[in-house]
């Protein structure tokens, strides 16, 4: 700016302040970036997360942990199934004509085989709900890890700007003395000039 600026310290401080704006402009781009970036990584997970919450739910109807009412309802879900019943009749013939062949297929065998063919494809029904709902608690985790690096990174971002403040603080500070230093130095100077051109007789 001058000369007088730069023997008191204003063009250090100058460079100062436009070096800690810049630096801050840049910590705002990049963390807004990557803010954006966390949040597109755990919308990733909602459609999985809500899935595996239905599916938690109707396996605990299912479970009877939400009453008989509930369990009930879940129950006719399954039964009433177009896919449950064409296996479940599939399944069902395979069974009789097995038992058939074997001269069972009118007694007691055939009925206890039957209601283990109706209790083998509810089970299988039932753990369909178990791994949606396992799926969504992974990536209810998974997110949980995204939500956490996110919070770090706010927090660095934070400790970052607060070092910048006081790294500019302790420099503009070192700043204020430059003039008298400069001062005093050209005094030393003149002195010493003066001392070298003019000795006493």
């Amino acid at each position: 700016m001058g000369f007088f600026s730069n023997l008191t310290g204003g063009d250090q401080r100058r460079d100062i302040r436009q070096g800690y704006k810049q630096a801050n402009a840049m910590l705002d781009e990049g963390y807004g970036k990557s803010q954006g970036y966390y949040d597109q990584a755990s919308g990733l997970f909602d459609p999985y997360m809500q899935q595996g919450g239905k599916a938690s739910g109707m396996y605990s109807d299912l479970l009877g942990l939400n009453g008989a009412d509930a369990r009930s309802s879940a129950q006719g879900v399954i039964t009433s199934d177009p896919l449950f019943q064409g296996q479940f009749a599939s399944d069902s013939n395979a069974m009789l004509r097995a038992m058939n062949a074997r001269g069972q297929g009118a007694g007691g065998a055939a009925a206890l085989a039957g209601q283990r063919v109706l209790q083998q494809n509810y089970g299988q029904w039932m753990d369909r709900y178990n791994q949606a709902g396992q799926q969504g608690f992974q990536a209810a985790n998974a997110m949980s890890g995204i939500k956490a690096a996110q919070g770090d990174n706010a927090y660095g971002f934070a400790a970052t700007k607060a070092n910048n403040a006081m790294g500019q603080a302790n420099a503009m500070g070192a700043t204020r003395n430059v003039g008298m230093n400069n001062l005093l130095g050209a005094v030393g100077t003149g002195l010493n000039a003066y001392s070298k051109f003019f000795k006493p007789v």
